[in-house]
């Protein structure tokens, strides 16, 4: 027997042992009349105290003491007198009411302390939540804060982002049940068991499921925790995310300074090399052999000389840094010096060149559209296969002047067609096929962005591999 019942059932007792003795004592010297008071307050004050049900045990028990010791014929069950039956009928529905209305007072008093109680929980637990530490699982912690600041036996926390539970306590069959109410979206409380569970929101979209276990906790403090657990969970993935950007823009830094300090080391000395290999040209008296290495010395500083610039270009290339420098360009102009700039990676393929009509000006930043370009031709010139052809198109769609590059043979598969723009990323299905730096597309996508627009990819495993280029620039005719 729970404390709590134990000491109603002994106040119940002592109230009855209390009516019996006043009667014995008091019936000589007090009539019905005045004794109705006494017993009424006896009956309110076990109300007050305990509940309905134990103050009508009493009532009950006052009636019957006051028809038996005050109620002629004394110590007698049977009353003569109707004004007596009137008073004893009228005791008795007294304190029957005023009984109810004690004890609802009562439990609305316990209502408001409780409610109080939870509120200050809930107060807790936000307080608490700013102190988690966010570098572990959010996860288990919020399970221990929630077990503790409110009278649970467990806690269980299902995490749709990361598929995982997390457990405290007391948490029957928790993995099963939490799935079910995320998968389901249906909150239930489990009367039999003291048991809630709740979809956790964020917005309208569902991002876990929450157990409660063992408790008396009333339906809006429940929601409110599901809530607050929300809100921790997505803060938590988006401080996550937050300190992701910021090392990978603190690393972006760190790699512009390393690229930007190693292009400026090779430039001198490919200079060098570029000058000395055309002076022995120049100077003649070789032979036909010598010729033919210092031509490919030439041609190899020519690369790397190439390789640095792009480098360079790259380190400096930040969105907050880049000022366009607009002008109208004659886009068959800006389509040959790309391919000017690329005829040593072309030399073995077939280039089809087609501008509409429309398409004769373009206003851009020619030496950033043209870096663009560039990249897209010498990543269709190392990817596909030898003597294959390469197309580019210039079409105007609406406001959008729109480049196309198409390269045969090769595949660029669904998953890979956002992340191939990232810094220093090579798939691992071509990394060994071609060389390169993982640089070139990411110099492209920041080149277009800068111009407001946008590149895609269109891949298809039998037709190959096209690199669209959309710029709102403002198309013209040239005059």
């Amino acid at each position: 027997m729970s404390n709590a019942r134990l000491r109603s059932v002994v106040l119940v007792l002592f109230a009855c042992a209390f009516l019996l003795c006043f009667g014995i004592v008091a019936n000589h010297h007090l009539n019905l009349a005045a004794t109705i008071s006494v017993y009424l307050f006896v009956t309110l004050a076990i109300a007050d105290k305990v509940g309905f049900v134990e103050a009508s045990i009493v009532s009950v028990v006052a009636t019957l003491c006051l028809e038996y010791y005050f109620a002629p014929p004394l110590f007698s069950f049977r009353v003569a007198s109707p004004e007596n039956w009137t008073a004893l009928a009228t005791f008795e529905g007294i304190s029957l009411m005023v009984s109810r209305l004690s004890h609802h007072a009562r439990q609305q008093q316990l209502m408001v302390q409780r409610q109080s109680s939870e509120q200050k929980a809930l107060h807790e637990l936000c307080r608490d939540l700013l102190l988690l530490d966010w570098k572990q699982s959010p996860e288990q912690q919020l399970c221990v804060l929630i077990e503790r600041s409110f009278p649970l036996r467990g806690v269980a926390l299902w995490n749709a982002y990361e598929d995982a539970l997390s457990c405290f306590g007391e948490t029957p069959n928790a993995e099963d049940a939490t799935k079910v109410v995320y998968f389901s979206e249906r909150n239930y409380d489990d009367l039999s068991n003291h048991t809630s569970f709740r979809v956790l929101y964020f917005g309208s979209r569902p991002i876990g499921a929450l157990m409660l276990h063992g408790h008396a906790i009333d339906s809006l403090t429940v929601n409110s925790i599901a809530s607050i657990t929300a809100m921790a969970i997505e803060r938590t993935r988006l401080l996550a995310k937050e300190i992701d950007v910021e090392a990978e823009r603190h690393s972006e830094q760190l790699r512009s300074a390393l690229l930007d300090g190693l292009a400026h080391a090779f430039k001198t000395p490919l200079s060098t090399i570029t000058v000395s290999s055309s002076g022995l040209l120049a100077a003649g008296k070789l032979s036909a052999q010598q010729t033919s290495l210092i031509d490919l010395i030439n041609q190899e500083a020519t690369r790397l000389s190439q390789l640095t610039t792009r480098l360079l270009r790259t380190s400096r290339l930040e969105l907050s840094r880049i000022v366009l420098h607009e002008k109208l360009i004659n886009v068959r102009t800006l389509i040959h010096g790309v391919l000017d700039e690329c005829v040593f990676q072309l030399q073995a393929r077939i280039v089809d060149i087609s501008i509409a009509p429309e398409m004769t000006g373009v206003r851009c930043d020619s030496q950033l559209l043209t870096m663009a370009l560039v990249q897209i031709l010498d990543n269709a010139a190392k990817y596909g296969p030898q003597d294959s052809r390469v197309q580019i198109n210039a079409e105007l769609s609406g406001s959008q002047a729109v480049f196309r590059i198409h390269n045969e043979g090769s595949y660029i598969p669904p998953s890979e067609r956002n992340i191939v723009f990232a810094r220093f990323y090579r798939s691992s299905s071509v990394e060994h096929r071609a060389p390169g730096t993982g640089l070139g597309l990411s110099v492209a996508k920041k080149a277009v962005e800068a111009h407001g627009g946008k590149i895609s990819i269109e891949s298809d495993v039998q037709a190959g591999t096209t690199f669209v280029i959309a710029i709102p620039a403002i198309t013209e005719q040239l005059t």
